[in-house]
């Protein structure tokens, strides 16, 4: 028979604990992520991000210290996000277009489900996390993550260059085709963009001439 010691929390109870408080996080912050794209990340306040996230103001001290914080995190959890996607199952017997197209497919859907926060940073690049250093340092960690993906999930033949600028190339490619979708204000389906970017990136944009 086991006492229980009043006040103290058993370990399952506190593991409850944390994961209603790491539901509650990232409520919040997908809330405000709306109430950033609407008036920007410098007009926006606390009471507004309460407002969306149907929060009271000093209720959100429990999860953030404040505005700076929410913007911090809200752009952490679509960083994890998208380097997410590159530990999704890969298809080793499927051929190299169609396991790039999955991969720049999860993307793609990442990219237009998360479309607010995206589009702020575009539109804005706050210094808070977003200005150019913020922007290079992303590309950059999405290049190395790609290179990686192309080093386990493509064999020696399979390429025609060193992974390194099969990775640049998908990187270029790919932020071209979202930078330009989110300035147009146009997006393309995610199936239908994956497939475009590889077309690109394996056929290039020469015709081939036709055979008489």
């Amino acid at each position: 028979m086991s006492v229980r010691t009043p006040g103290r929390q058993t370990p399952p109870a506190r593991a409850r604990q944390a994961q209603a408080r790491d539901r509650a996080r990232r409520e919040i912050l997908l809330a405000a992520a709306s109430a950033f794209a609407r008036k920007g990340y410098e007009a926006t306040t606390l009471a507004d991000l309460a407002q969306a996230t149907g929060y009271a103001a000093p209720s959100l001290y429990r999860y953030f210290e404040g505005k700076e914080a929410i913007f911090r995190s809200l752009l952490q959890l679509v960083k994890g996000e998208l380097m997410a996607t590159f530990d999704l199952p890969v298809d080793g017997e499927a051929p190299l277009r169609a396991r790039l197209t999955a991969l720049l497919r999860a993307q793609a859907q990442l990219s237009r489900d998360r479309r607010e926060v995206f589009d702020l940073l575009m539109r804005e690049r706050p210094g808070v996390g977003g200005g150019p250093t913020g922007l290079h340092a992303g590309l950059l960690l999405y290049q190395e993550r790609m290179a990686a993906w192309l080093k386990a999930h493509t064999g020696r033949r399979e390429l025609s260059c060193p992974v390194e600028d099969a990775a640049r190339a998908v990187t270029g490619i790919s932020h071209a085709f979202h930078d330009c979708h989110l300035a147009s204000d146009q997006q393309l389906d995610p199936d239908e963009q994956a497939r475009r970017v590889v077309a690109l990136l394996l056929d290039g944009v020469q015709a081939r001439p036709t055979s008489h």
